[in-house]
């Protein structure tokens, strides 16, 4: 039997004339509306084998896409499975098997046949949804979310790449390898005075997190207690030590707001390596109030200035 390992969490100027990213000019594949979950999950409706709609979370800390059991009942799909997949969260890990559907589509774009992880979804975030679309989809594309429209576009990979984009904020991207180097994950720097923090890019987590370490490292006194409560994920909960209050944290030129982080030493860290040393996890909570576009073709994350 088959066994690979898969990355699952449930974070450049070009030449040319500088313009905004209108649909119209810049020719988007798809525009999917998006919805905001009660777990503060971005979801778009999903088609599996023409069977749905279901809600599925974008999530760049997944290497893989993944449905639930329960979705391949209700779309009435009996799944053949063989190959076998190590699955990596931010609570803990597990084995799944592999699953090959003839077509997934998410607005107009199709992907077929379409190769995802299937779990049980019997924990506190995973029965809010019904999968996830990782970075094996998204990547595809250069991904844009739009809190205005309310909108999620999907571009060509080599179009975005190749802009500069007027009133955007660039953040460059790279690469952080777990231990056996096979599966990566995509990170950026933050600067919190003036300590750089490699920050794995998550947008299937919901909150921010750091390890022990940076805490330690920083010195700040955590405003508000968090003990006894606990981060949910794809395999359970992991249990908070306290929540810290960041003020302006620095991440490309951008100076941000006040951010919150949740500390604790959640497994996620030392998978990719950084228990030894400070470390965090940006959530979806820390955009929630730009729009952004995932350029994975030129490694960099494009971000729009904070709305009043």
């Amino acid at each position: 039997m088959a066994r690979t390992l898969a990355w699952l969490t449930a974070t450049l100027l070009f030449s040319g004339c500088a313009s905004e990213l209108v649909l119209e000019k810049d020719g988007a594949l798809a525009v999917i509306p998006h919805q905001t979950s009660d777990s503060g999950h971005i979801v778009v409706k999903t088609m599996l084998n023409g069977k749905g709609p279901f809600d599925f979370a974008l999530d760049t800390g997944a290497s893989i896409s993944v449905v639930f059991e329960g979705s391949l009942r209700e779309a009435s799909i009996e799944p053949t499975t063989g190959e076998t997949v190590r699955v990596q969260g931010m609570t803990g890990s597990g084995s799944y098997p592999v699953i090959s559907l003839a077509r997934l589509q998410v607005g107009s774009e199709v992907w077929s046949p379409a190769r995802l992880a299937l779990l049980p979804g019997t924990t506190e975030i995973t029965n809010q949804m019904d999968g996830i679309l990782g970075v094996d989809f998204m990547s595809r594309y250069a991904v844009s979310y739009s809190q205005q429209d309310g909108v999620i576009r999907l571009y060509p990979r080599e179009l975005v790449r190749e802009r500069s984009y007027a009133g955007w904020h660039s953040i460059p991207l790279y690469e952080l390898r777990i231990a056996d180097g096979n599966v990566t994950a995509f990170a950026f720097d933050i600067f919190i005075g003036g300590e750089r923090i490699p920050t794995m890019f998550d947008l299937g987590a919901n909150v921010n997190l750091m390890n022990r370490r940076a805490a330690r490292s920083f010195g700040i006194r955590p405003r508000q207690s968090r003990k006894g409560t606990g981060v949910s994920g794809a395999f359970g909960a992991t249990i908070v030590a306290t929540e810290l209050f960041v003020w302006r944290p620095k991440i490309g030129e951008i100076n941000w707001q006040r951010s919150s982080f949740l500390i604790a030493d959640f497994p996620i860290f030392q998978a990719l390596n950084l228990d030894k040393r400070p470390a965090a996890v940006a959530g979806a909570s820390l955009l929630e109030d730009r729009d952004f576009i995932i350029d994975f073709a030129g490694r960099r994350l494009l971000v729009t200035s904070r709305r009043k």
